[in-house]
């Protein structure tokens, strides 16, 4: 595993050298395998909305409502708030279809007043089963307090 400033990814992973601006960290593994099919991390730093100011079940509701009109066959399969280092995270795993291939996402969101962090892990539905240790660790080693002190 190797670790940045942000989170800990499986060594050999490569980073986006230049992500979305509210993109904190993108990195993607080799294709197993199995599929074929990269891995990939995204960490995604978002303003919530006033209305939604404290309310990590309702924030993150709208954008499972939202991922549910923009992806192809999306099917919610778990969704909980559970606590992670001390800390209420919303987590959501949901399938999908993407080019060629059913994929399955896992989600760990954080809020911090209007501020929320969302890691999305994306994997091939077939390769699941052996990454699914890896992308949970990644999900374990992100600190959203010193994150957010560290990112302008």
């Amino acid at each position: 595993m190797t670790t940045t400033a942000l989170l800990t990814v499986p060594n050999g992973w490569q980073h986006h050298p230049d992500p979305a601006p509210d993109v904190l960290l993108a990195a993607r593994g080799g294709p197993p395998p199995g599929s074929g099919v990269p891995p990939e991390v995204v960490l995604r730093r978002t303003e919530v909305p006033a209305r939604l100011d404290g309310d990590l079940a309702g924030w993150r509701a709208a954008a499972l409502a939202d991922l549910g009109t923009l992806l192809d066959s999306f099917a919610l399969e778990d969704e909980e708030v559970i606590d992670l280092g001390g800390r209420d995270v919303a987590y959501a795993r949901f399938g999908h279809r993407g080019v060629g291939a059913d994929l399955v996402t896992e989600q760990w969101s954080w809020l911090l007043g209007r501020c929320g962090l969302t890691l999305s892990a994306t994997v091939a539905l077939e390769d699941y089963a052996d990454l699914c240790d890896v992308l949970e660790r990644a999900a374990g080693s992100v600190e959203p307090g010193a994150l957010l002190a560290a990112v302008p």
